[in-house]
């Protein structure tokens, strides 16, 4: 049944869709990897036109050829001194994709707030601005942003023991029990 060429279907299908494939992965853009490091002096604008900015530099330098419809990552990292969700980055994306022309435009927005508690005033004790010292370091990174208050407190208490004469090992079960802490 089916005919003398019924034995040479599945062959010509099998390289139908071998060449399929072939045509489609060599037609695949290659994507290109841009990044921007925020300052947190950075304000909602400056990080727009920074964003901007590096993509503007990949396409005039012929990293970035808009013709081809590249695939594009732009991560921007550091520190801001703002609110990180006031940025609109879905709309900040949209124009950096219409720019670039981009198939796929992936943004990622990975900045930490830079959080630094009110100053003291000029009659803050030592220990008052040692806490405020160890409390903004904390809270300006992410991993240690939540616990930031504690950790400090654990941190005074430390720079204590150690002062006093507590062995290495007492002080690195202090340390210990203070990162286990959630």
């Amino acid at each position: 049944g089916g005919g003398r060429f019924a034995r040479f279907l599945p062959q010509v299908a099998r390289q139908s869709r071998a060449s399929t494939v072939l045509t489609a992965r060599s037609c695949v853009p290659s994507a290109k990897r841009l990044k921007l490091t925020v300052r947190p002096q950075a304000e909602i604008e400056g990080v727009r036109e920074g964003a901007i900015s590096t993509l503007q530099s990949a396409i005039d330098s012929g990293k970035i050829n808009p013709d081809d419809r590249p695939i594009i990552e732009l991560r921007i990292d550091g520190q801001v001194g703002f609110d990180r969700l006031e940025l609109d980055t879905r709309d900040l994306q949209k124009q950096l994709q219409t720019l670039s022309n981009a198939l796929i435009f992936l943004l990622r927005y990975d900045v930490d707030e830079a959080d630094y508690a009110s100053p003291q005033s000029d009659a803050a004790s030592r220990l008052e601005i040692e806490q405020e010292i160890f409390t903004d370091l904390l809270a300006a990174n992410t991993v240690y942003k939540k616990q930031a208050e504690a950790l400090a407190h654990g941190l005074i208490d430390l720079k204590e023991r150690q002062l006093s004469g507590e062995t290495d090992a007492e002080l690195y079960e202090l340390m210990t029990q203070l990162t286990e802490q959630k």
